[in-house]
């Protein structure tokens, strides 16, 4: 009898094995050949104090975190990106940094294509992450700014006027590297109108928020923790411990953090947390 009842235990384990293996390989072929694919064009509706009505319903959409040539981004998939980016009809398309992981001279002729592709009523404007300060990658990926006709907000102000009304866009350097200038930043912004920061690193928004000068920061970095296994605490990245995705109110500001539509790190790959294109619909308080 005793024998027979290991035989059981033993049987029911190998079961119980198998079960755990199948689930585990099906959860990997989804997470790095299915979700990575499978983009979210998620909309934000963001009330801001003092916004002013001739800017009700402005869309902005948010591409963040591309990191092109890593994981499944190849120049297909990064069309695609842009092409979904596009049909949102956007009056301005903001990039947010990270277009790279590694070798940015590998990836300059498909992001310049790629941004070339973009369509806004506004046009495109974009930072850098800290992917792409590190060592010389910024060097290809201006280039494939100025190719695309991106506006390169280093440390610069780009402002949109509606019949004399502005919104006024500010993008500050990566934050990792220390090349943000903020004092730089908000001394270029017009008397005048709604301020909107871009800053790779959403943490950053406890010091912008200290300005008392914007009503919005547009952020990625986090990439949303990528791989996110329920009742188990998000990935942070760090500079992204404290906003790591969706929308925040930072004392008088608000953050929006996207979870971006690349990949990075080991694995390549993403779970429970799907790469986004980021709709940004702007309305007065």
């Amino acid at each position: 009898m005793m024998m027979k009842h290991w035989q059981r235990i033993l049987h029911k384990s190998h079961r119980f094995l198998l079960v755990a293996i199948a689930i585990l390989f099906a959860t990997s072929v989804y997470a790095r050949g299915v979700e990575p694919r499978w983009f979210d064009v998620k909309t934000i509706d963001v009330k801001i104090v003092g916004l002013n009505p001739i800017f009700a319903g402005y869309k902005i959409v948010q591409l963040s975190d591309i990191h092109a040539r890593s994981g499944i981004m190849d120049s297909q998939q990064l069309e695609k990106v842009a092409n979904l980016a596009n049909r949102q009809q956007p009056d301005l398309i903001a990039l947010t940094g990270d277009y790279i992981t590694d070798r940015p001279e590998q990836a300059e002729s498909m992001l310049a294509n790629a941004f070339g592709h973009l369509k806004a009523t506004d046009g495109v404007v974009a930072i850098m992450g800290n992917h792409d300060r590190e060592e010389d990658n910024n060097i290809p990926i201006e280039r494939a700014f100025s190719k695309g006709k991106v506006n390169f907000l280093n440390n610069a102000v780009y402002s949109i006027d509606r019949h004399g009304k502005k919104l006024n866009i500010a993008g500050v350097d990566d934050v990792y590297f220390q090349r943000a200038n903020l004092p730089l930043t908000v001394a270029q912004l017009p008397q005048t109108g709604t301020n909107i920061l871009l800053a790779h690193e959403p943490d950053f928004a406890d010091i912008a928020t200290a300005t008392n000068r914007f009503g919005l920061q547009l952020s990625g970095h986090s990439h949303g923790g990528q791989i996110v296994i329920p009742f188990l605490p998000r990935v942070k990245a760090e500079l992204a411990k404290k906003y790591t995705h969706g929308l925040y109110r930072v004392a008088g500001m608000q953050l929006y953090v996207s979870s971006g539509v690349g990949t990075t790190g080991l694995p390549q790959a993403r779970l429970n947390c799907r790469p986004e294109i980021s709709v940004i619909v702007l309305h007065p308080a």
